[in-house]
């Protein structure tokens, strides 16, 4: 798995070049204080949305979700998706759990979330025409990703991931959390 960082700065937009065998691109939109959660969780569910929502909460860095929509996007260009979208199958992969309803409860967004982070996977040049439809149906504020750290939760993120404290005295928490991810296929986290 090759993933190129090709970062462009567009309005605090965060986009990389995902595998190159894949010709695709992940951008990353974070919003905070979102007042319609549910209406876009609907959405979403009725596939009238074409990307991934996250809670902000339990990304630790872009590189995590970099990682899991790389995954999407091979195990789609192989047709090997184990779930029934690219973009559930985002989800699906940063998730230690092999559960798929697990892994879309614990980190798609419910109707209660206020901060959120939006995922596209596209073509290098059909990201603005993806993203406007999106965008527009979000009723908050787009944040610069680079304030990604604020909405953290840390003992969340812990929990999920099964990271213990000494664990983070000798590995970052994102390389734990990146290492994870990587690794889902051939370990099993109890």
């Amino acid at each position: 798995m090759i993933v190129t960082c090709h970062i462009f700065k567009e309005m605090d937009d965060y986009t990389t070049s995902l595998d190159p065998e894949t010709e695709m691109s992940c951008t990353l939109y974070l919003f905070r204080d979102v007042q319609n959660s549910d209406e876009i969780r609907k959405k979403l569910m009725n596939g009238e949305l074409s990307c991934s929502i996250i809670k902000a909460a339990i990304v630790v860095d872009p590189l995590q979700i970099i990682v899991a929509a790389n995954k999407a996007a091979i195990n789609a260009k192989m047709d090997r998706l184990t779930t029934k979208s690219l973009y559930t199958e985002v989800l699906f992969n940063l998730s230690i759990s092999k559960n798929i309803s697990r892994a879309l409860t614990e980190f798609g967004i419910h109707n209660n979330d206020i901060n959120i982070l939006v995922v596209l996977i596209h073509k290098e040049h059909d990201e603005k025409l993806m993203s406007k439809t999106i965008i527009d149906c979000i009723k908050g504020e787009k944040v610069p990703i680079s304030r990604l750290a604020e909405f953290k939760d840390i003992e969340l993120i812990e929990k999920m991931y099964k990271i213990e404290r000494d664990e983070l005295n000798i590995s970052s928490l994102t390389d734990s959390v990146v290492s994870r991810i990587s690794c889902k296929d051939f370990i099993s986290i109890k």
